[in-house]
């Protein structure tokens, strides 16, 4: 679990994240061994997972020894209101979504927190306008949540 408490008074309790796959936390399907550590770390304190339809079909591969990680593939025809069905069943306030994709926007409009990831695929526009915070790669994404007093700094009112 990931608690943060804002100088105003405004308490998260984060108990999911949900990532998107290709251009998120991977480039052309194939994650980098920073990305695999910060996964490990992240999954130690609190459920993460990966929802994808896996364009490469890498993910099950390049995901399969990070304990803690859990990888649910999707349809090709996946539109992305199934991401949003899971953040709802685990719990809207409680989950954060992270992904750059217009597939992602079901669920960032209705997670907790929302982070896009403007890596080297880009971010969709929708994504970027129904965004907390924008971050440059996943590594960054991952330290955010490792680090909660950064998300104070971004998201004070």
């Amino acid at each position: 679990m990931i608690e943060v408490t804002m100088p105003d008074g405004r308490q998260f309790i984060f108990k999911h994240i949900i990532f998107d796959y290709n251009g998120t936390l991977a480039e052309d399907g194939i994650i980098n061994n920073s990305v695999r550590e910060l996964l490990r770390e992240l999954a130690a304190k609190v459920h993460v997972a990966v929802i994808t339809a896996d364009t490469f079909g890498t993910a099950h591969e390049q995901l399969k020894n990070i304990d803690g990680v859990e990888v649910i593939l999707l349809g090709n025809q996946a539109d992305g209101t199934e991401k949003a069905r899971y953040v709802q069943e685990w719990g809207a306030d409680n989950t954060v979504v992270i992904g750059n994709g217009v597939n992602d926007q079901p669920m960032f409009f209705i997670a907790g927190l929302k982070i896009a990831i403007l890596g080297p695929e880009g971010a969709s526009s929708g994504i970027l306008a129904a965004s907390n915070i924008v971050v440059k790669s996943p590594e960054d994404a991952i330290r955010l949540l490792l680090n909660p007093k950064r998300l104070i700094a971004t998201l004070r009112r």
